[in-house]
């Protein structure tokens, strides 16, 4: 499976996220949805806005995200209307709009994990926590994600931060950095491999904490019976 290293600027347009004044509050009349950093990380299988990538691919839906809330690389983001923040955002804001197909990249901190957007209503923007990627002709979105959040990719955008406080990639050197681009057939390929691996380490941590829970009961029963 041949490969060729393209800069990650000739495999999308990598745009900058909105930058919202303090924190945002929900305007129940708002013009435009916006994606917040807390969107990806909420706790609980039932209001958890992960889900695996490229459903469509993959079949039947995802299992629920574990409910200890841990965001999962190469999860995708699907809107739910527990996440609903609505702003009426000043200027032009065309630049940020986000659509299913685009792919967001955590800018700030230290877990700079892109996400594959799946589903988003329409007039919805990112914050400037991310980095909007639009992809170009011939990059499928799902495998350009993938692939940022594999670990050779990930050092690279290690060495792309700067700052002492709360780091932050620095787009130039962002857009600069090298990845594999096999034909758009090996990428959809790729793509579904990793939307596998995503599916089953859900139902892995799923299960491990469902066997928690169930050792706690099963503990608490016994010690009742033995009293």
């Amino acid at each position: 499976m041949g490969a060729q290293p393209s800069r990650i600027a000739d495999c999308a347009e990598v745009l900058p996220g909105y930058s919202l004044r303090g924190c945002a509050k929900h305007e129940p009349s708002g013009s435009h949805q916006v994606i917040v950093g807390r969107h990806l990380s909420l706790p609980g299988p039932s209001t958890l806005v992960l889900s695996t990538m490229d459903l469509a691919t993959l079949g039947p839906a995802a299992p629920d995200p574990p409910a200890s809330g841990l965001s999962i690389p190469g999860m995708g983001y699907r809107y739910r209307p527990e996440h609903e923040l609505r702003i009426t955002p000043k200027g032009k804001v065309e630049k940020y709009s986000v659509k299913s197909g685009d792919v967001l990249l955590i800018s700030r901190g230290v877990k700079n994990h892109a996400i594959l957007v799946e589903s988003v209503p329409e007039r919805t923007i990112a914050s400037a926590t991310f980095y909007l990627l639009r992809v170009r002709h011939g990059v499928d979105p799902a495998y350009l994600a993938w692939s940022l959040n594999q670990a050779p990719i990930q050092d690279g955008i290690r060495q792309a931060r700067t700052g002492a406080g709360t780091p932050i990639v620095q787009r130039k050197l962002f857009t600069d950095i090298m990845i594999p681009l096999p034909s758009y057939e090996d990428q959809c390929k790729i793509a579904k491999i990793g939307g596998c691996m995503v599916k089953e380490r859900i139902l892995r941590q799923a299960l491990m904490e469902h066997t928690i829970a169930l050792h706690h009961s099963i503990g608490q029963q016994l010690i009742r019976d033995l009293a």
